[in-house]
Order: structure tokens, then sequence, then C-alpha cells
């Protein structure tokens, strides 16, 4: 009864050690790490051969259990040709919407032109109306009541003037932003259909594995 007790405290000890292993590809799996031969040693403390058959075998695993099997031609064929549509239709939307971004920051531009123009001669005419002052006290001071009434006229056309080309330059600034995020969503949308097809490809490559493992 002794040599039995011994042997069996013997098996008992040499499958601990791979318990312990296996217990540790779960737990660092389940935590989101990494299942490799080091950080399961470092996780259950056994030695590394066992450390590794323990994450070989539970990558081996996890790899049979995410193959994706091949979809049919038919539903492959329907895949690229919805895809096709949905990128040729986010193109064509995108290239109008850029051919009316650009239209509207071009009038903007333009306005905001005629507006700077508009400041310009403004301030032309009062430099005009100041140096026009005659001498004499009567005319003096009917010119000068005169050009303080256009320079105030003229002030205030510059300040009109001047709030428009900010509410011009402000729409600019919203369409062209408007513009960047579109051209953003747009980058997300080809991005999101390159992955799509790449994991498609992914799946493909990997349906004659499965099936030589079937047979």
């Amino acid at each position: 009864m002794s040599s039995e007790r011994v042997a069996g405290q013997e098996v008992s000890e040499q499958q601990d050690p791979q318990r312990r292993a296996s217990d540790a590809a779960e737990a660092l799996a389940a935590e989101g790490e990494a299942v490799t031969a080091r950080a399961v040693r470092a996780r259950s403390g056994v030695r590394m051969t066992v450390a590794a058959e323990a994450a070989r075998d539970w990558n081996e695993r996890e790899s049979q259990a995410r193959a994706v099997p091949e979809p049919p031609a038919a539903v492959q064929t329907r895949f690229t040709a919805l895809w096709r549509e949905a990128f040729t239709m986010a193109r064509a939307e995108f290239d109008q919407s850029r051919a009316g971004w650009l239209a509207k920051v071009a009038q903007a531009e333009a306005e905001r032109d005629a507006v700077a123009e508009e400041i310009e001669n403004a301030e032309t005419e009062r430099d005009e109306a100041r140096r026009e002052t005659v001498t004499g006290r009567e005319q003096a001071a009917a010119a000068a009541d005169a050009a303080r009434e256009a320079l105030a006229a003229e002030r205030s056309r510059a300040d009109k003037a001047e709030a428009r080309l900010e509410a011009i330059e402000a729409e600019r600034d919203r369409l062209i932003a408007e513009r960047d995020r579109e051209q953003h969503r747009r980058e997300n949308a080809e991005n999101q259909a390159r992955r799509l097809q790449a994991e498609l490809s992914a799946a493909h490559e990997g349906i004659p594995a499965v099936n030589d493992q079937e047979n």
C-alpha cells in the first residue's frame, strides 16, 4: 500500500503542472493577453517545456475555432457586385459633392475679393475727401463738415463691408471643414471596404486547410 500511494502521488505531481499551465493559458486569453510559452511559464511557474506545450495546444484550438467556411459562389459574386456598386456610388457622390464645394468656395472667394475692393475704394475716396479741404474759414468749415459726413458714411460702408467679409470667410471655412469631414468619411468607407475584402480573401485562403483536416 505504501508503494502504491507513492506512485499515485508521483502521477498527481506530473499532471498538476500541466493543469496549471492550461489554466494559465485560459486566464491569459480571458485577460486579452498573448498566450505564449513565456507568459504561461510566468503565470503558472511550470517548466518551459510544459508551458510551451500548453501555449501551443491553446493556440491550435483557437485557430481551429476561428476557421470560417468558404461562402457559396453565389454569395461571393453578390458580395463583390455590392461592394463594387457601393464603392462606385460613394466615389460619384464624393466627386459631385467636391465639385459643389469647390464652386461655393470659389464664389465665396470672389465675393471676398469684391468686398475687399469696395473697402479699398472707400478708403481711397475717404483719403481724397481729406485732401480736397480748401483754404478759407467758411470754405474750410463747410469742407470739414462735408468731409466728416463723408467719412462717417465711408466708415459705415467699410464696417459693413468688413462684417460681410468676415461672414464670407467664416462660410468658406465651414465649407472647407465640411469637405474635409466628407473626405474623411469616404476614406473610412474605402478602408472598411478594403478590410472586408481582405477578411474575405483570408477566409478563402483558410478554407482548404479546414477541408484537409475534415478529410
